[in-house]
């Protein structure tokens, strides 16, 4: 089956077939401007032989085939995120095609339904645990490539992935994120962009390039003997300073001698000093033993003075303790008094010179405002004075008419009722008359 993928060639084909990069875009397009430039000449009449006819048609197969085959291997490296793109696959593709995709998926996802179990040698590794790329091989993903390569609208797609990829491995993200094929593609377009150039290319233009390269093969000779005149020169230098090294050696070998025979004279002389040393330190420690007891007896009549003197001085020093004791706790006590009757004292003194202060300029204020109103208040209220007199002297002359009128009207009031008193008693004396009247004619009458 040509679509099927081998295991040896599992890194090359599955992760090949990912995307088309812009160099093959661009060297596509060069390649078809210059065969439209050719078939251009190619139509007129007599502009060709058969045979240039020919080779021309054959390198636009060539060209094709190449290209498919790119495509392909862009395809192939695009696979493993076009699966996962399902919206995707699903808006482009056929219904049946794409129950035909996730069947190959199912497939290839799980190893129990490879085709590869038929080598007993993969059925072992799987038993084993060995669920790698070689035994997880399909012949169906030839169908599955033959099923995607065959919708034109995917290519879009492919292109982006591709040019995103190439775009990281510029950037230098191919260690963080790697893409298996894409050196393969690459290589692969390099390869396309070589043959379509060498097609394209005349009979002169390859004898000038021949000609140019056994230039540059008669530079390489004269070049490769300067090369072996300088290894001569450096083997003569490298011999020269072996044997300059050599001589070195040996002196360092004598320096070394007459070291180690002065190290022999040092010794001697070292155990000599120490010997010396040691006889005088014995010396000096016999003498430092007589002096120790020397020291002793001194050190025993020296204490004894140093306890007396230390008993006095105690005793004098905790009587001077007590007193200072009492003065210093007598004069915290004064001294708290005093701050506290001075801080009150001080509050209270704060206090009152604010109030003073505070008192003074609102005086000052006041009198800077009262001198400011007298300019204006003194002839307002000499002013206002007199239309006071002259105002209470015609209220003086109103209230004297008034009362006069009220006077009159009361006296006249008094003299109506006076009158109308006498009218009343002179008829009820006149009442009483006749009433004394009658009785007395009555009392006649009975006599």
């Amino acid at each position: 089956m040509e679509n099927q993928i081998n295991p040896s060639q599992s890194s090359g084909t599955l992760a090949s077939t990912y995307s088309e990069s812009s160099r093959t875009g661009s060297s596509r397009s060069c390649a078809s401007g210059a065969d439209k430039d050719k078939e251009q000449d190619l139509t007129k009449d007599n502009a060709a032989s058969p045979i240039d006819l020919e080779c021309h048609i054959q390198a636009e197969r060539i060209t094709k085939i190449l290209d498919e085959a790119i495509y392909k291997t862009k395809l192939a490296i695009c696979l493993p995120n076009l699966v996962q793109e399902y919206k995707t696959l699903s808006s482009i593709l056929t219904p049946q095609h794409m129950d035909d995709l996730i069947f190959i998926f199912e497939q290839y996802d799980n190893p129990l339904f490879s085709t590869s179990l038929l080598n007993m040698a993969a059925m072992e590794d799987i038993k084993g645990g060995d669920v790698s790329l070689k035994n997880r091989l399909n012949p169906e993903l030839g169908h599955l490539l033959y099923i995607m390569n065959s919708y034109q609208a995917l290519r879009g797609k492919v292109e982006e992935m591709v040019q995103e990829m190439k775009r990281d491995y510029a950037e230098g993200y191919a260690q963080t994120r790697p893409v298996v094929g894409l050196d393969y593609l690459l290589t692969f377009e390099h390869f396309r962009d070589l043959t379509v150039r060498q097609m394209h290319m005349t009979a002169a233009e390859e004898l000038a390039t021949k000609i140019k390269t056994r230039k540059l093969e008669g530079s390489n000779e004269k070049l490769i003997e300067k090369i072996k005149e300088y290894t001569t020169t450096l083997k003569e230098e490298n011999t020269r300073f072996e044997e300059a090294m050599a001589l070195k050696t040996e002196i360092i070998a004598k320096l070394e001698q007459e070291l180690t025979f002065l190290h022999h004279e040092a010794t001697i002389k070292l155990k000599k000093k120490i010997l010396d040393s040691d006889r005088q330190m014995v010396l000096a420690t016999r003498a430092h033993a007589v002096k120790s007891e020397m020291l002793k007896e001194e050190e025993v009549e020296s204490r004894e003075t140093y306890e007396n003197v230390l008993r006095l001085h105690l005793i004098d020093e905790k009587n001077q303790r007590a007193r200072r004791f009492k003065v210093e706790t007598q004069l915290m006590s004064w001294l708290q008094k005093y701050d506290i009757e001075m801080g009150d004292k001080q509050v209270e003194l704060d206090e009152f010179t604010e109030k003073y202060e505070d008192e003074t300029q609102k005086c000052e204020e006041l009198e800077a405002k009262i001198a400011e109103q007298d300019k204006e208040y003194i002839p307002l209220m000499a002013e206002r004075e007199e239309e006071y007199h002259q105002e209470m002297a015609e209220k003086m002359q109103k209230f004297l008419m008034e009362h006069a009128a009220r006077v009159i009207q009361v006296a006249w009031r008094d003299v109506l009722a006076n009158r109308a008193e006498k009218k009343r008693l002179k008829k009820i004396q006149k009442k009483m008359q006749a009433a004394a009247a009658a009785a007395e004619m009555k009392g006649g009458k009975k006599k």
